[in-house]
């Protein structure tokens, strides 16, 4: 297979399915036109662990050298006025795109012939930009190849982006297996949660066994737990959250909201007292550290008096949590979301497969070793939208 070595700088990146990005190239040297170039796995060309490394490493901005070769499918140069490569090493940054400022490129490279590529904006040919509709302002100005609606052409834009932004989501969070249809906003899930585990976990948490809530951020869960149904809680996280009275005022609105089943009269006395109180007394208590080895120590004492371990989109402490919560025997509730398997390339299922996804990330945990304590790891739905699979497990035997 004929190979080219090239240094250029990245100008646009973007993945269109877990296993093919494409970048448009700027070569140094000026002689060379700008190319696309494109990464893909499904054809054997790439591990998923050098597909992950390129991906991160061709951020927009950095100048970094390739080893390129004609696409395996020759069909991919089909209909493109500029050329196409294929990339099937690693690449080598050469100068790192640090800037905190965003990468100005110039003009993408399109998938059409040079006849049929647009001179001119027209309102037929260009999609609102999506910078301009979000943020309304764009660091393209009047160089932006996408419209910039004012006034009410600028709502009906937004309003048609944002519902276009909700359909794209559901569809990538579609789970045929998922029995609710139509789910409870995202800024419910942590009480949706919390009234999950109370019903789930009731017999270990009777006898007023707490709950630790690891990554819990402000502690959205712990909160109601506590307030509402009068739970011990600790909430492990290592920054310092402001808890303004506006927040919790918010947190029991939205309480209220969801207990109801539907948006409350806000002017009632009734629903105006409701607001100023809660049923329990019992607040969270909030440790800022991280959950460690030195955690396990110097908060032996907690731990005992510990039920149940859970993280809502914990991130990067979501399997701490299940490792610990199996080596006391505690039982545990996490809903995973992101993966980071960069930073976790041994964590691989059973048949070998590096953890990359989160329904894998859910099986990786699933096959887990429960340590002698017996029971089932399950999963169940919640109902939210977004990552809502959450992965359990209640041990037979308590040592």
């Amino acid at each position: 297979m004929m190979q080219q070595t090239i240094t250029g700088q990245v100008c646009y990146r973007r993945q269109l399915c877990k296993f093919l990005f494409f970048i448009d190239v700027q070569p140094t040297n000026d002689t060379y036109p700008k190319f696309q170039l494109f990464f893909r796995t499904d054809d054997g060309s790439l591990d998923i662990v050098d597909f992950q490394d390129s991906f991160r490493a061709c951020r927009p901005g950095s100048i970094i050298t390739f080893k390129v070769h004609p696409p395996n499918d020759p069909n991919e140069q089909n209909g493109k006025s500029h050329k196409v490569w294929q990339c099937n090493q690693p690449v080598d940054v050469v100068v790192p795109y640090t800037s905190r400022e965003p990468f100005i490129p110039g003009r993408a490279t399109r998938g059409v012939s040079a006849s049929t590529e647009p001179t001119a904006k027209t309102e037929d040919y260009l999609s609102p930009c999506k910078y301009w509709v979000n943020k309304n302002k764009c660091e393209q100005g009047e160089k932006c190849l996408f419209q910039h609606p004012a006034g009410d052409a600028f709502e009906v834009a937004r309003r048609k982006w944002l519902k276009q932004k909700e359909k794209d989501r559901k569809l990538v969070t579609y789970d045929p297996e998922d029995p609710h249809i139509s789910k409870q906003p995202h800024g419910l899930r942590a009480i949706i949660f919390a009234y999950w585990i109370r019903q789930t976990f009731a017999e270990q948490l009777k006898e007023g066994g707490g709950v630790l809530d690891v990554a819990g951020g402000k502690g959205e869960i712990s909160l109601v737990l506590s307030r509402e149904f009068g739970i011990p809680t600790t909430v492990v996280e290592p920054k310092t959250r402001k808890l303004p009275n506006y927040w919790l005022r918010r947190l029991r609105r939205l309480m209220l909201r969801f207990e109801v089943g539907e948006e409350p009269d806000w002017k009632d006395k009734d629903v105006q007292l409701a607001l100023q109180t809660w049923p329990c007394n019992t607040t969270p208590t909030y440790l800022h550290t991280m959950l460690n080895d030195e955690f396990l120590v110097q908060n032996a004492p907690l731990l005992e008096n510990i039920s149940l371990f859970v993280g809502l989109h914990s991130d990067q402490a979501t399997i701490p949590i299940v490792d610990t919560a199996l080596k006391a025997g505690k039982a545990f509730a996490v809903v995973p979301c992101c993966v980071f398997s960069h930073e976790n390339r041994s964590r691989r299922l059973r048949n070998g497969e590096l953890v990359t996804t989160t329904e894998q990330q859910i099986q990786y945990i699933c096959e887990k070793d429960t340590l002698g304590y017996g029971g089932q790891i399950k999963t169940a739905y919640l109902d939210f939208e977004g990552k809502n699979r959450v992965v359990y497990w209640i041990p037979n035997t308590t040592w």
